[in-house]
């Protein structure tokens, strides 16, 4: 493999030396700061399989390092890039570059300043999965202290006041989250266990998420989905060229029963988990969905959304905000991490959803945060009664 190193010279002799005895490494030519003609010499002159980038490489000539790799990824797509972070001193820091690396298609991300881990890597290349697993971890480290079960002397729920605006969502004070609460967790036994699912804007994935958790479900419940929006429900049963008349009794999707939401009384005994998809949460079904066990609130929480989320939580007792799981679908994870800090403070919960088109095969990281909100619960058993349905496959 052709290699071009691009770092500064204090790093060059400790790289060359590292690579001198492997085979498979050929170290072709080194560049020490980023100029003008850079991007010529590499794409072009050098034009090898793999470019090793390190974090503190100098600039030159009003050159971004950002706006470097950008522009090669454009005129170089083929050529692999490993980015050299070096040694983490600040997570939401590695964790924003880290999605700006993700964007332009780099994954081959080295959190290490040793050479050895470089040749590591350019011989083990890295996936999406992988820096996302890495990440995941740490946040995992600075959140781990929030949630102790069971805790016999844990004191009361103490929050600070619910005080979210523009400012405190993207504040960069020091965060202290050993100074935060206890929370405390009992398991609930229920004979039918209904989960709400609404979203706070259109088109944020409530009847793709409830067919998710449905799904998941499935291996050990009798479920059934509700659509509560019944255009919803008769453009499914359209998609699958079935008459809308015929499907008010409910259809059978890939095995999940799917019912418009006139049919929840009569159908209620027949199962003991239903999850409800209120979609667009309007004013008249606010009170099913506050009414049911579990409450799953979509939410964007892009720069024009989220003062929809502010105005939710403010509009609403503390009491029903604090019992709502709300889910950040299409955001980043160094701002899913920014904002979240803020929400946990007062006592919000919040998980960031991951891509996941086909709803019958859930992404695992969706999964997880789905068997996390769910976890306290248990049902009871109930045998599956046969109903006539249109079955789709």
């Amino acid at each position: 493999m052709n290699i071009v190193l691009l770092a500064d010279k204090k790093v060059r002799k400790g790289f060359e030396t590292a690579v001198r005895d492997n085979a498979n490494i050929n170290l072709i030519g080194a560049e020490m700061v980023i100029r003008g003609n850079t991007m010529s010499r590499i794409a072009e002159h050098h034009n090898p399989h793999i470019l090793v980038v390190y974090r503190d490489v100098p600039t030159k000539d009003g050159i971004e390092v950002n706006d470097f790799i950008s522009f090669l990824r454009i005129k170089k797509p083929n050529m692999r890039i490993i980015y050299v972070y070096g040694n983490i001193t600040d997570n939401t820091a590695f964790s924003a570059y880290t999605d700006f690396l993700l964007e332009n298609g780099i994954t081959d991300i080295v959190t290490e300043n040793d050479a050895k881990k470089v040749i590591e890597v350019i011989e083990n290349p890295m996936t999406r999965e992988d820096v996302t697993d890495f990440l995941n971890e740490l946040f995992l480290e600075e959140t781990s202290e929030i949630t102790i079960e069971k805790e016999e002397n844990a004191p009361e729920h103490t929050f600070e006041e619910l005080n979210i605006d523009f400012p405190s969502v993207t504040e960069k004070k020091q965060f202290d989250i050993e100074k935060l609460m206890y929370i405390s967790s009992e398991n609930s036994n229920l004979d039918l266990l209904k989960i709400g699912i609404a979203q706070l804007q259109h088109h944020n994935g409530c009847t793709h998420t409830a067919l998710e958790i449905a799904v998941m479900l499935s291996q050990k419940n009798n479920v059934a989905v509700i659509i509560a929006d019944n255009i919803t429900f008769e453009n499914l049963a359209i998609f699958h060229k079935i008459s809308t008349l015929a499907a008010k009794e409910g259809l059978s999707v890939h095995g999940i029963d799917v019912y418009p939401y006139e049919q929840y009384h009569e159908i209620k005994d027949c199962y003991n988990v239903i999850v409800f998809d209120f979609s667009y949460l309007r004013d008249k079904q606010k009170k099913s969905f506050i009414d049911c066990d579990v409450k799953i609130m979509l939410s964007s929480i892009a720069e024009w959304d989220i003062s929809t989320l502010i105005k939710f939580i403010y509009n609403d007792s503390d009491e029903i905000c604090r019992n709502i799981n709300f889910l950040f679908p299409r955001v980043t994870s160094s701002k899913f991490i920014k904002y979240n800090k803020q929400l946990i403070k007062s006592g919000i919960i919040a998980y960031r959803l991951h891509d996941s088109p086909d709803w019958t095969k859930p992404d695992t990281e969706n999964i997880t945060v789905y068997r996390n909100i769910l976890s306290k619960y248990t049902v009871t058993p109930k045998p599956k009664t046969k109903r006539r349905l249109f079955r789709i496959k």
